[in-house]
């Protein structure tokens, strides 16, 4: 693959991979094939043989997980350069998620089997392999926290902040910097993030964007005062404090 090499894509840096000698991610790019992705297309199902390690070539990546009662969770969208299904190619088992296409976009796949034989060579890559799962718990843990906040308001900003801190898309506002949600992140998405109705959702950005907390310009939701939005949780966590003492 001569265009777009793994080493070079946009946020690589930002991956537990970004780190790996020249060497090792050119013996990764010759194992890797491309795919072009329509628009919520399916990567793969939970469940699902994990055959591949995929990397996000182009386009975000929406990682979802089905409870028992089939209501799903949304709890991470990945930019270009990310890695994804490594706990399953880790275990050498399946699934624990599910991945689909938000909007249209490329991965870059990496069969499991060529993955494993080249980390006999590289041990490199099974470090870069730990690290990746090891970062993906600790946000599961921190998902599992906010979820634990008693109040909608409480959990969506949390959730937004999570959403933003992760895509680090940044754009400049009344002479300054901020961070922004594109719109390719919905009120749907960010309901099914913090476990609410897409109605209360609205309602809520509508209620931050009057006391100043966000911007919103063409459906792009912009942070504009972070500090306010933290304190909508803690607020909630002294609430409860309270309670139990």
């Amino acid at each position: 693959m001569t265009a777009n090499r793994l080493s070079q894509m946009p946020h690589f840096s930002i991956s537990a991979f970004g780190s790996l000698a020249d060497e090792v991610c050119r013996a990764l790019e010759q194992a890797a094939s491309y795919r072009m992705l329509a628009p919520n297309e399916f990567i793969y199902l939970q469940e699902d043989e994990a055959d591949f390690l995929f990397f996000v070539r182009s386009g975000h990546i929406r990682l979802s997980y089905l409870l028992e009662d089939g209501s799903p969770i949304l709890f991470g969208v990945l930019p270009p350069g990310e890695s994804f299904g490594e706990l399953g190619v880790f275990h050498g088992g399946q699934h624990y998620d599910m991945a689909t296409a938000i909007g249209a976009g490329s991965i870059y796949c990496i069969p499991a089997t060529a993955f494993h034989a080249l980390a006999q060579r590289h041990p490199d890559l099974n470090l870069a392999l730990a690290r990746t799962i090891a970062n993906r718990y600790r946000s599961y843990i921190s998902l599992t926290r906010i979820l634990g906040l008693k109040t909608l308001q409480s959990r969506l900003s949390q959730c937004l902040l999570r959403v933003a801190d992760g895509l680090n898309d940044r754009t400049h506002y009344m002479g300054r910097t901020v961070l922004r949600v594109r719109a390719f992140i919905t009120q749907s998405d960010l309901g099914l993030i913090a476990r609410g109705a897409r109605g209360n959702v609205n309602r809520a950005l509508k209620s931050w964007e009057r006391d100043g907390y966000i911007a919103i310009q063409s459906r792009n939701i912009l942070i504009l005062d972070r500090p306010g939005l933290e304190a909508i949780a803690l607020e909630d966590d002294l609430s409860r404090l309270r309670q139990d003492s």
